[in-house]
């Protein structure tokens, strides 16, 4: 993420989900480690009366407030959220296939197979369509 963007911020609340939940996942290692993007943010009532999670109100309300910035969220309803206020979005699969434009990675499959390892819930139909974009 940091070398696909030029400025990373990271709610407080997604650093608070992600390192409850996942003790040892590389992630939560990894976001460990960059406790200087930490930002703690307000959550106006116009995206917390969408009932979403603490870690997703937060990447929207920044976003929200902050035009030029980007979000990183797969939620569905967050990205519907996202939608209606014209926030624009990145989900996991094309953060990986960025990566993989910018030669920061070889392969999108391992990485793949590494979500689908994790239940992350993705369609046969996209993992060929991602496959694709990536040339694999």
């Amino acid at each position: 993420l940091i070398d696909l963007s030029s400025e990373l911020i990271i709610p407080q609340a997604v650093f608070e989900e992600v390192t409850n939940y996942h003790q040892d996942d590389l992630a939560v290692i990894w976001i460990k480690n960059k406790l200087s993007y930490l930002k703690k943010i307000i959550v106006p009532p116009i995206i917390s009366e969408w009932d979403l999670g603490k870690g997703e109100n937060s990447v929207l309300a920044f976003a929200l407030a902050n035009k030029n910035f980007s979000s990183v969220i797969d939620d569905k309803p967050a990205r519907n959220c996202a939608k209606v206020f014209n926030i624009k979005t990145y989900g996991t699969l094309s953060i990986i296939i960025k990566a993989k434009q910018f030669n920061l990675i070889k392969s999108v499959k391992p990485l793949l197979n590494k979500l689908h390892e994790k239940k992350f819930r993705v369609s046969d139909d996209l993992i060929r369509t991602i496959l694709m974009l990536a040339n694999e």
